[in-house]
């Protein structure tokens, strides 16, 4: 007699294979982002309509978040506090800092490129974005 599967144990199964997928990866890719995305909302379920309420991409979101902290880690590294940075690149502080909190619909693309240069994560940054074209270029069509 075949013994059925329960659907919980089918589950954890895959927790247990994307958690190693994850470990493996440099970067969350839209397969890897769109797993998350869907587990957030699954244990948080009110948050699918504030979501959709503000038009936020999820998925955007988790892939732009190494990013965010790859300029966050780098910026304390140096010591460096927004305000010093935003009167050197002669922009707003608040540009930095929807940089850092992946608010992926208020980023000034133009910007972030200069806030990756003044950090000097040129080299880094153009790697995850050969790994996130789709969401660089979201980002570019947003201003």
């Amino acid at each position: 007699m075949k013994r059925k599967k329960s659907p919980d144990r089918s589950i954890k199964h895959k927790d247990i294979r994307m958690l190693e997928a994850f470990k493996r990866k440099k970067f969350i890719d839209a397969e890897m982002a769109g797993y998350i995305a869907d587990k957030i909302i699954e244990i948080m379920p009110n948050l699918k309509e504030m979501v959709g309420k503000y038009d936020i991409n999820v998925k955007d979101v988790i892939r732009f978040q190494s990013v965010s902290e790859k300029c966050r880690s780098e910026r304390e590294k140096r010591g460096f506090a927004f305000k010093q940075i935003a009167l050197s690149l002669k922009v707003p502080q608040y540009w930095l800092k929807y940089i850092e909190s992946s608010s992926v619909k208020n980023i000034n693309v133009d910007i972030l490129k200069r806030y990756i240069d003044y950090l000097g994560l040129r080299r880094w940054f153009n790697l995850w974005k050969k790994n996130n074209l789709d969401v660089y270029a979201r980002l570019s069509k947003e201003k």
